[in-house]
C-alpha cells in the first residue's frame, strides 16, 4: 500500500542543527543525537571519523587538564600539555612521542585553577601555588618561578599587548619579558576574585571576570562581574554585573563566547546573551565550562559537555547552529580538556590517562552515530507505513549503513526491516515497507553502522486512521 501522507527530512532540516530538547522543534533534529558531522557537505549528515588513540605508547600517567601552542616555532610540535599529576608532554601531530619531559612533584594541578600560555618564546603554567616557567629548547624548567599570594583561587593567564597577565585573587599580575618576574598592575577590591581573562575583539580591551565568593564549583551565589581593562591603568574602564559566574571567555570570529554557570552564551557589550544550557554538566569544577574545555576549528566553536563535544557554527552562510559533534564512547568518563592540535583535529582527554584526537574534516571512517528526528505529534492516530532513505554516496553490495527504529508515545522501539544492501550492486537509496505501526507520536531513530555514505533525504510514509 502506498501511504497518502509523508514526513520529509532533508537539507532544510539538517542545516538547522539540533532543537533545544526532544519536546521542541526549533531545530531540524533532536539533541538526543550524537556523533554527527553536518559540515562536510551542507545538507548531508555524516558520522564523524573514528577517534584516534594519540597516546599509543601509554606515556600519560595523569589526565591532561591544560594545553597551549608550542613556544618553539621551529620545533615541529603541535601542542604542549600538562597533566593532573604535574607532568609535561608534547604532541607531534600523531602521538605523544616521549615520556614526560618534565615533572613537578611540588605544586598542585587542578581543573579550574590551572592555565597554560605560550609567551615570549616560553611556556608558563599556573598551579594553585606557583607560576611555572618551561622552555624545553633552552633547558629551562622552574617550578617555583613566581609565587601566588593565594593558593585557593584560580589563576587564569593570557597574553595581551605582548605582555603576560595572571589572575591572583583580587590582583592582576603583569609580566613584560621572558624570565621577568610578574608584578601587580591592578588591585581590585578585596571581595573581587578574578576567574577568567580574555581579549574583547570589539574594543581591544582585556576582559576580566570576577566573583565575590570563592566558588570554584559554582555552588554559591555571589555578585559576578565582567570588567574591561586597558592593561596599564589603576582601575578598569568599565564594569557590568552579570547573571552568573563567568568561568571562561572564548573568542571566535569576532564573537566572545562565554561559559557561565552551566550555560553557554555570548558577550553583548553590557552583559551576556544566553545561547544554550550544557545538558551534561553538573556543579563540579571538573565539568564546568572553564577555558581548557573550549576550542575552535575555523569558524566553529567546540565546548566540552560531559562526555560529548557540543559544536556551534555555520553549516550554511550566516546562520550558526548547534549539534553534538562527538562523544567519548571509549569509556563512560567525561572530558577533561579539549584543544586544537592542528590539521583540523581536536584533542580530547579523559580518565583514566586517555588522549584521543578526531578529525573534524574527515568522514573517511565512521565512529558510528545516533540520529534522532524531532518528535511529531498527531491529533489522531496514524499508521506509519514506510521509510525511504537516500544516501549522498553509494552503499556497496553487502554493506549495511543503518538500523532504523520508530519510537512511539510509549517510548518503546519498533525496528524497520533491514537496510542492508542485498542487490548485488552499489545502491544510493533503500526503502523499508509494511511496518504498519499505529501511533499518535512519532520519532525516528537511526543507528549508523560500519559505512558512512552520508544521508541526504529521509521520507516517512503514513496514513491517518479513518
Amino acid at each position: 500500500m502506498i501511504p497518502k501522507h509523508t514526513i520529509e527530512l532533508d537539507a532544510k532540516d539538517f542545516i538547522r542543527g539540533m532543537s533545544d530538547s526532544d519536546h521542541s522543534s526549533n531545530g531540524g533534529f533532536s539533541p538526543s543525537g550524537i556523533h554527527l558531522n553536518p559540515i562536510i557537505i551542507p545538507g548531508v549528515i555524516y558520522s564523524p571519523a573514528s577517534l584516534v588513540d594519540s597516546d599509543t605508547d601509554a606515556r600519560l600517567t595523569g589526565n591532561i587538564i591544560a594545553s597551549c601552542s608550542d613556544d618553539d616555532i621551529f620545533g615541529g610540535y603541535d601542542r604542549k600539555m600538562v597533566t593532573s599529576d604535574g607532568k609535561y608532554y608534547r604532541y607531534n601531530g600523531t602521538k605523544i612521542p616521549e615520556a614526560a619531559l618534565r615533572t613537578d612533584a611540588v605544586n598542585t594541578y587542578t581543573q579550574g585553577f590551572t592555565d597554560m600560555i605560550s609567551f615570549a618564546g616560553e611556556t608558563y603554567v599556573t598551579t594553585k601555588e606557583k607560576l611555572v616557567r618551561w622552555d624545553e629548547t633552552g633547558a629551562i624548567f622552574n617550578a617555583s618561578f613566581a609565587s601566588f599570594t593565594s593558593t585557593t583561587y584560580p589563576h587564569p593567564a593570557i597574553v595581551y599587548e605582548n605582555n603576560a597577565f595572571y589572575g591572583d585573587g583580587n590582583l592582576l599580575l603583569k609580566q613584560t619579558s621572558a624570565g621577568g618576574a610578574p608584578a601587580t598592575i591592578l588591585t581590585l577590591s578585596a571581595d573581587q576574585i578574578i576567574i577568567a581573562l580574555e581579549i574583547d575583539p570589539g574594543t581591544g580591551y582585556m576582559l576580566i571576570s570576577t566573583t565575590t565568593l570563592l566558588n570554584i564549583s559554582n555552588t554559591l551565589r555571589g555578585i559576578c562581574r565582567v570588567l574591561w581593562y586597558d592593561g596599564f591603568s589603576n582601575k578598569p574602564i568599565k564594569s557590568a554585573i552579570v547573571d552568573d559566574m563567568v568561568l571562561a571567555f572564548y573568542s571566535v570570529g569576532g564573537t566572545v563566547f562565554v561559559g557561565y554557570g552551566q550555560n553557554l552564551g555570548y558577550l553583548n557589550g553590557s552583559g551576556i546573551t544566553f545561547l544554550r544550557k550544557l545538558a551534561n554538566v553538573t556543579l563540579d569544577n571538573a565539568q564546568l565550562p572553564y577555558k581548557q574545555r573550549f576550542t575552535n576549528i575555523g569558524k566553529t566553536l567546540y565546548v566540552a559537555d560531559g562526555r560529548q563535544i557540543l559544536a556551534f557554527g555555520e553549516i550554511q552562510r550566516g546562520s550558526k547552529v548547534f549539534y553534538y559533534a562527538i562523544q567519548n564512547k571509549e569509556n563512560t568518563n567525561k572530558l577533561q580538556a579539549i584543544f586544537d592540535v592542528g590539521q583540523g583535529k581536536i584533542g580530547m582527554s579523559f580518565a583514566t590517562n586517555k588522549f584521543f584526537t578526531f578529525d573534524t574534516t574527515s568522514v573517511a571512517t565512521t565512529y558510528g552515530a545516533d540520529f534522532y528526528s524531532n518528535r511529531y505529534n498527531f491529533p489522531r492516530p496514524v499508521i506509519i507505513r514506510s521509510l525511504f532513505i537516500e544516501y549522498a554516496g553509494s552503499v556497496a553490495n553487502g554493506a549495511n549503513p543503518i538500523s532504523a527504529y520508530l519510537l512511539g508515545e510509549n517510548q518503546t522501539t519498533v525496528q524497520f526491516s533491514s537496510f542492508a544492501n542485498t542487490t548485488g550492486a552499489a545502491e544510493y537509496f533503500r526503502e523499508s515497507k509494511n511496518l504498519d505501526k499505529k501511533v499518535r507520536t512519532f520519532q525516528l531513530y537511526l543507528v549508523f553502522q560500519n559505512v558512512n555514505p552520508g544521508f541526504r533525504r529521509i521520507v516517512v510514509g503514513y496514513d491517518v486512521v479513518e
